[in-house]
């Protein structure tokens, strides 16, 4: 075959075919793994932002002032904001027929549930001052669910779900800290 006055075999050409297949499977594996690097860059600020307000919702007034806990759940009810808005370029909404027809493109539809944690997250630290102590005991309850369902959800998708190390995927012994102080050998205080 001649391409532009340049005689080139059977076998040239399917070295030229062979090396833009490669460099298109490179492409779109690195496509994949930006993509991949940007979720878990995301996913961490959201599992910080999450955990803090799990911490808020946790800790009694002896241990958390009240000026304290208003200025971190004002900043939790931004940076939810803020995280929703940055998930939704990673997660585009589903279609769901005419839903949200009369809104943006990136709106119609429905979210997907990972974004919904952070919305549910973001509404407990809207509602958390004014909120009675038995509701304070539900939403603590539902923050903690919402941060352990992103952090699944997550998980799942940075493609987290085999560790790299043998050592990190050996199980552990879930022992809670009162067990832990009672059998810690006092001789090691000595030294």
């Amino acid at each position: 075959m001649e391409v532009g006055g340049v005689l080139i075999s059977g076998e040239g050409i399917s070295a030229i075919v062979a090396a833009m297949a490669l460099f298109a499977g490179w492409w779109r594996w690195r496509r994949i793994e930006l993509r991949r690097e940007d979720a878990l860059s995301w996913a961490n600020e959201v599992i910080e932002t999450m955990q803090s307000l799990v911490l808020v919702c946790s800790l009694d007034r002896t241990v958390l002032d009240e000026a304290t806990e208003k200025r971190k759940l004002l900043e939790i009810t931004f940076n939810t904001s803020v995280l929703v808005e940055r998930g939704r370029l990673l997660f585009k909404n589903i279609p769901a027929g005419r839903r949200g027809r009369h809104k943006s493109p990136a709106y119609r539809g429905t979210r997907p549930l990972i974004l919904d944690q952070l919305i549910v997250a973001h509404e407990i630290a809207k509602i958390w001052l004014a909120s009675d102590d038995q509701d304070r005991k539900r939403l603590h309850l539902i923050a903690e669910d919402c941060k352990q369902r992103f952090v699944s959800l997550a998980q799942k998708e940075v493609g987290r779900e085999r560790t790299a190390s043998t050592y990190t995927k050996l199980s552990g012994d879930g022992r809670p800290l009162d067990d832990i102080l009672l059998n810690f050998d006092d001789k090691r205080l000595q030294g």
